[in-house]
């Protein structure tokens, strides 16, 4: 996958829903790159759009998540080994919330709000990082940061 370094690492801008069939296609073509590359999640910066968006496929359920946030958080943490599209064959050991209440519009700006948990908390999380400029490798080095005491 086309790493947009520029992009990935900055924070994306709010989407606008003047155009819904323009976001809707965004959030089609996103899925298609993720199956193609054989991810769960992918969000739009990680391929050079500087948007809140990303899209989800776990257990065949889908989620196309513009302007996603976390409103509210467990308080237990869990470790996974998290790999990311934008850095094939690497995965680290990232500590993130179970289960996140998340709200999110739709391509046509309807709010939806749900509890995610397990993996699908951890990927909307990890993709959430992703339109704050965030990588799972600075995640690590937060949380390794955070262990020592720095």
């Amino acid at each position: 996958m086309m790493l947009t370094k520029r992009v990935l690492y900055k924070p994306a801008k709010a989407v606008d829903f003047d155009h819904p069939w323009q976001n809707q296609k965004l959030a089609d073509d996103l899925i298609v790159r993720m199956r193609f590359h054989q991810g769960i999640g992918l969000a739009a910066t990680q391929v050079g759009i500087s948007l809140r968006v990303f899209v989800m496929e776990i257990g065949g359920w889908q989620w196309r998540c513009f302007n996603p946030q976390i409103d509210d958080q467990s308080p237990e943490l869990g470790d996974w080994a998290e790999g990311c599209l934008s850095f094939p064959k690497e995965q680290c050991i990232i500590k993130r919330p179970i289960w996140v209440d998340v709200s999110y519009q739709d391509f046509q700006g309807t709010w939806h709000s749900e509890r995610l948990a397990d993996i699908r908390a951890r990927c909307f999380q990890h993709e959430l990082d992703h339109l704050s400029g965030i990588t799972m490798h600075q995640r690590l080095e937060e949380q390794h940061a955070k262990q020592s005491g720095n």
